[in-house]
C-alpha cells in the first residue's frame, strides 16, 4: 500500500501542532512553562531546525510594547509603539497589512511610500493616527502612532466650561470676589470629572494600536519562509 505523502501546507500544519502538543504537555508537567533549550528540543523531535526555532524567539525579545507617551495636564496624549521584525519587507506584499491596518481603525486613510517601506495616516474624532512600515536592511520596522492632544484638551476645557457655566449664577450671586474664588474651582473641578472617560479612551487607543501591531507583525512573518530560503 502506498504510504500518503502530504503537500507543503499539511507539513506545516501537522509540525506546528506537533510542536504545540509537546510545548502543551511539557509546560504543563513543569508547571512553569517552556524554555528556549527545551522548545528547540521538541523542534528536533519533529524535524524543525532549531535555528528556525531562534529566529522566532528573537522575534518576541525584540518587542518593546511598551508605548512612547506624551502628557499634557498629566493625562497621556500620545502613544507610539515600535516593533522590528526580522523579516525583509516586500513591497509587493504591503496591500495585505493596509488591509489590516484599515479594517481595525475603520478609516481609508491616505497612504504614501517612503524609502520603499509605506505611511499610512488618518484622522478621527479621537485625533490622529500613523502606521508606518519600513525596511531596515533585512528587518522591517512597524510603527504605530496616535495623537490625541486635541480631543483631550477639548473634553478637559469643554467640561470646565460647562461646570463654570453652571455655578455662574452661584458666583455672581456672591459678588466680584466670591466669582474669583468659585470659578477657578468650578473649571478645575470640570477638569477632574474628564481624567477616567479620558484614561478609558485612550486605553481603548492604545489597545486597538497594539492589535495593529500584532495583525502586521504577523503578516510580515508569514513571508519569512520565502525570505529566508
Amino acid at each position: 500500500m502506498t504510504e500518503r505523502r502530504y503537500n507543503e501546507d499539511e507539513v506545516a500544519l501537522i509540525l506546528r501542532k506537533a510542536v504545540d502538543a509537546g510545548a502543551d504537555d511539557r509546560a504543563t508537567a513543569t508547571g512553569k512553562g517552556m524554555s528556549l533549550s527545551e522548545l528547540k528540543e521538541i523542534g528536533i523531535e519533529v524535524g524543525i531546525d532549531a535555528a528556525r526555532i531562534e529566529d522566532a524567539a528573537r522575534t518576541l525579545e525584540r518587542r518593546d510594547d511598551r508605548p512612547i507617551t506624551g502628557s499634557v495636564l498629566g493625562l497621556p496624549t500620545t502613544a507610539q509603539l515600535d516593533r522590528v521584525v526580522p523579516v525583509r519587507l516586500v513591497p509587493e506584499d504591503l496591500p495585505q497589512p493596509l488591509d489590516a491596518i484599515r479594517s481595525e481603525f475603520v478609516r481609508q486613510g491616505i497612504v504614501e511610500k517612503v524609502l520603499e517601506g509605506i505611511e499610512w495616516r488618518a484622522r478621527s474624532g479621537m485625533g490622529g493616527r500613523y502606521v508606518s512600515i519600513r525596511p531596515e536592511g533585512d528587518q522591517a520596522r512597524i510603527r504605530v502612532l496616535g495623537n490625541y492632544r486635541d480631543r483631550m484638551m477639548g473634553m478637559t476645557l469643554g467640561a470646565g466650561l460647562v461646570v463654570a457655566t453652571g455655578v455662574g449664577a452661584l458666583a455672581a450671586s456672591l459678588g466680584a470676589a466670591g466669582a474669583l474664588v468659585i470659578l477657578p474651582i468650578a473649571l478645575a473641578g470640570g477638569a477632574l470629572a474628564t481624567i477616567a472617560p479620558w484614561r478609558y479612551l485612550f486605553a481603548r487607543e492604545e489597545r486597538s494600536a497594539h492589535r495593529v501591531l500584532d495583525a502586521l507583525e504577523r503578516l510580515e512573518l508569514e513571508s519569512a519562509p520565502a525570505d529566508h530560503d
